[in-house]
């Protein structure tokens, strides 16, 4: 990973392919998950829609996080 300061261009808004790969992240483990899981989710109201937010939301976090560091 490269220094924000020194090439800020290359560390600027999201892309639209992260976000899609974020999203393809979320429709992954969405597919992957155990009987057990599916069951909490249906009891909860989890959708794939909740995993989505949610996977994209860690991702602004962490990306937040990586230019506090820089």
């Amino acid at each position: 990973m490269g220094n924000y300061k020194s090439y800020p261009e290359e560390y600027n808004e999201v892309s639209v392919a992260t976000t899609e790969n974020v999203q393809s992240l979320a429709n992954g483990y969405w597919d992957s998950r155990d009987d057990k899981e599916i069951q909490r989710d249906e009891r909860l109201g989890i959708s794939l829609e909740d995993y989505q937010a949610w996977t994209l939301e860690a991702f602004e976090a962490f990306v937040e996080h990586e230019h506090m560091l820089n």
